[in-house]
């Protein structure tokens, strides 16, 4: 088992570059209340936003209705972003199990190899993730057909119509994984 360093607030812009450039190769949003099977989900996200929002380092994250991983997301006050090394075939073939295989039904982390962590009792986290992120649920909406300025996006990206969920989230903490 690895080691975590708990990052306080004061490094957070420090946190937020890497995540965004991280993000371009996909991560994994989760959400939970326990390690066993049944207690939390994950799911791959290529989409995540971060910067500054009302006063407070944030996340966005997307989350489309029909994952399990929503239900959760639901439920929590926490969501987490966690980033795999992808120069490890190993890790993008998590991402590729995680984006692919349901765990309503599935033992996600068992198929990807990967062993889920509750980290201080809110977050769900991987003993295998470089670099987890806690973030704190603000505000939820979902985007409206009607509100999409350009009808391309809904073209390219939501031909189901099956619009994400879009969580505005405070970046509460993280957690690093020490050599």
């Amino acid at each position: 088992m690895f080691d975590y360093l708990k990052v306080d607030t004061e490094t957070m812009d420090r946190i937020i570059k890497p995540f965004s450039a991280l993000a371009e190769h996909g991560v994994l949003v989760s959400a939970g209340h326990g390690t066993e099977h049944g207690e939390w989900n994950t799911m791959t996200a290529a989409w995540a936003l971060t910067g500054y929002l009302w006063n407070r380092p944030t996340a966005v994250l997307f989350i489309r209705p029909q994952r399990f991983t929503a239900e959760f997301a639901e439920e929590e006050d926490y969501l987490s972003v966690s980033f795999l090394d992808t120069a490890d075939e190993n890790m993008r073939n998590a991402l590729k199990i995680c984006g692919t295989i349901s765990g309503r039904d599935n033992d996600k982390a068992q198929q990807a190899g990967l062993t889920p962590v509750l980290h201080d009792g809110t977050v769900i986290g991987f003993e295998e993730a470089e670099l987890t992120v806690a973030c704190r649920k603000l505000y939820r909406s979902q985007f409206d057909m009607d509100l999409f300025l350009d009808p391309q996006v809904i073209i390219d990206c939501y031909p189901k119509k099956d619009f994400h969920y879009v969580y505005f989230c405070e970046i509460r903490g993280a957690y690093l994984k020490q050599r």
